[in-house]
């Protein structure tokens, strides 16, 4: 039987960082925090966000040193830093035990991989976007329960996507479609006369 009851927070994609700061600012009780992303690029741009918001974060990924990886990781259980960014593959390995809180940012690779941390951490939330139906279904097939939905009191939660491309985008309504613009004209200069009629 898991240890813990998994949460869900829903937001929009371009909020889920400000939303993740906003939490982690909120809860002074989450002293051990690791937060799972897909991309060692989404993990790079996380863990630069949190430093700084004057969040102590470090990062593991796959193409980090693995020297580097298992001080990063020593450090993080030691309690030198408060937030392990990292992708979930390069954990699998590690003895995350002692760890207390597990966030999602991104849904998980694997399952056994999230059935494990729900065994063993205090709390384990999983960040969604409201796009995101089919992995909601399966997350609450896979704990055999609808996961609870959380929100975060006082967050200026947005009412609608940005508009962007990438995930959470696609609001049209802010900005006039491109094909509305007019075509500019390429300036090629004054016509050069060659003194010879045009045919009509």
């Amino acid at each position: 039987m898991a240890a813990c009851t998994p949460s869900i927070y829903e937001v929009f994609d371009h909020q889920k960082t400000d939303l993740l700061i906003s939490l982690l600012n909120d809860s002074p009780e989450m002293t051990s925090v690791v937060v799972f992303l897909r991309s060692r690029e989404n993990v790079h741009l996380l863990t630069s966000a949190l430093n700084t918001a004057g969040l102590a974060a470090d990062s593991v990924h796959g193409t980090k040193k693995p020297e580097l990886r298992e001080r990063t990781v020593r450090e993080f259980l030691a309690g030198k830093f408060r937030i392990l960014v990292a992708t979930e593959s390069v954990t699998r390995a590690v003895d995350l035990s002692r760890v207390a809180h597990i966030i999602y940012f991104e849904f998980h690779e694997r399952d056994a991989d999230f059935l494990r941390h729900l065994e063993s951490a205090d709390e384990v939330l999983t960040f969604v976007t409201q796009e995101e139906h089919s992995p909601l279904l399966k997350l609450d097939k896979l704990t055999h329960a609808a996961i609870p939905r959380k929100k975060l009191e006082g967050f200026p939660y947005a009412s609608q996507p940005k508009n962007k491309r990438g995930p959470g985008g696609g609001n049209k309504t802010q900005s006039k479609p491109l094909q509305h613009k007019k075509p500019k004209l390429k300036n090629k200069g004054p016509r050069r006369k060659t003194g010879r009629t045009r045919k009509r």
